[in-house]
């Protein structure tokens, strides 16, 4: 009896140790189809459709529909938009995930473009046209395409501040350090308030962006593909997105530059742009204030 109850504690011992072995297994597997697989290639397109996911929840969540047959539609839309992301990760569904944003997007972008946000504009120029090449992830010619995009993109952000001039004598950052949001705010300490001109640093900070959009937009045209350059982009943009409280179209064009420089998107930075999304669902400043009211 005795034998028989240690030869059933070693045998379900046995049964788990086989089972972890196993599990542990699939992680290191998924985790290396990640890291080394094409799968970190295609992973930065999902994320920027699923951005624009993000983006449209708060149209396609309206209140006062949840009960109609409007919501449903509309919830149909958003799970659609997801399932289009997931598509896009793998080899053999990614041409028919973008297909099906492309559906989504005649269905329901298209006939209220007037209403649409800049990103979505941005998205819907840049993401249907993968659906053009077998295996876009390897397209010099689709890399070229987003790249002169964002030569195009910075070129034209860099002439709108430019020609407003309230880049330029800081005017627009001063404004926004009394009357803009929490984070918007975040500069207000460097200024005397009493005074109705901005200070030297917000000055050295507004024409700092205008000059940075510029020298990107150059760099881009040049080619430069240097994973350093691509490094501190990144770091502009999350911290554009941390001041104006605006990060999802900042994962965008974070995806959508992986893509251009063809670096991919490994599992840390995909990770934080999940996170960032939901983040930005909230908004940091309603984030902020919730930690100060219960730590208070």
């Amino acid at each position: 009896m005795v034998g028989g109850k240690s030869s059933m504690k070693y045998g379900s011992s046995a049964l788990v140790e086989s089972s972890l072995k196993s599990q542990n297994f699939l992680i290191r597997h998924f985790h290396e189809i990640i890291l080394r697989g094409d799968l970190k290639y295609r992973a930065p397109l999902a994320i920027a459709i699923l951005s624009v996911a993000f983006q449209q929840y708060g149209y396609w969540n309206s209140p006062g529909d949840s009960e109609s047959s409007l919501g449903v539609y509309f919830s149909f839309l958003l799970c659609s938009v997801v399932l289009s992301a997931f598509l896009s990760l793998f080899a053999l569904t990614s041409r028919l995930g973008i297909m099906m944003f492309i559906a989504i997007a005649a269905i329901d972008f298209i006939p209220r473009w007037t209403s649409l946000a800049n990103h979505t504009y941005l998205a819907l120029w840049a993401i249907p046209i993968a659906v053009l090449f077998k295996e876009w992830w390897k397209s010099d010619l689709y890399s070229l395409y987003l790249r002169y995009t964002f030569v195009i993109v910075m070129f034209a952000a860099f002439s709108q501040k430019l020609l407003a001039g309230t880049y330029i004598d800081g005017s627009y950052l001063y404004y926004l350090g009394s009357h803009g949001t929490l984070t918007e705010r975040m500069f207000s300490f460097a200024c005397d308030s009493t005074f109705d001109v901005p200070c030297g640093f917000i000055k050295f900070i507004s024409i700092f962006i205008l000059l940075w959009q510029l020298s990107v937009g150059i760099l881009l045209w040049w080619g430069v593909r240097s994973l350093v350059f691509l490094a501190i982009e990144i770091g502009f943009l999350l911290g554009a997105g941390l001041y104006a409280d605006e990060m999802n179209f900042q994962v965008l064009n974070i995806a959508l530059l992986c893509i251009v420089f063809r670096a991919g998107m490994p599992m840390w930075l995909l990770a934080t742009c999940i996170t960032l999304l939901f983040i930005d669902r909230y908004s940091i400043s309603h984030l902020l204030n919730l930690m100060v009211q219960h730590a208070v």
